[in-house]
């Protein structure tokens, strides 16, 4: 499994954002990477979204550490740091991401 660290802000629920807040480990939310392939293309991938406290993901945070774990092969060539994702729930974009680091990269160093 690609797993990444990212920063993550949540749009307010008035301004179309989630309605209640989302448990952390959520696979509920999708991720939409621009194509590299298409200029005006999207990837859309799945992934799981943990908060470092297990806190859940409340709508209209801003700057909110989270580690994503991709189940998709793709998310090895999009989901890489500067990497910058949409987020996608029930028919709308719901938040923003970037990509910071890769957790192999942190594994790396700590060893």
């Amino acid at each position: 499994m690609h797993a990444t660290e990212a920063r993550i802000g949540l749009l307010p629920t008035p301004e179309g954002g989630l309605i209640a807040p989302m448990p952390s480990r959520s696979r509920s939310l999708l991720l939409i990477f621009p194509s590299l392939e298409e200029p005006e293309g999207k990837l859309t991938i799945g992934a799981t979204i943990e908060t470092a406290d297990g806190a859940p993901l409340e709508p209209g945070s801003e700057g909110v550490a989270v580690q994503l774990g991709f189940w998709a092969d793709e998310a090895q060539v999009y989901a890489t740091p500067g990497a910058r994702f949409d987020l996608y729930y029930a028919g709308r974009i719901v938040g923003r991401g970037e990509v910071t680091r890769l957790l192999d990269e942190v594994t790396d160093a700590a060893g």
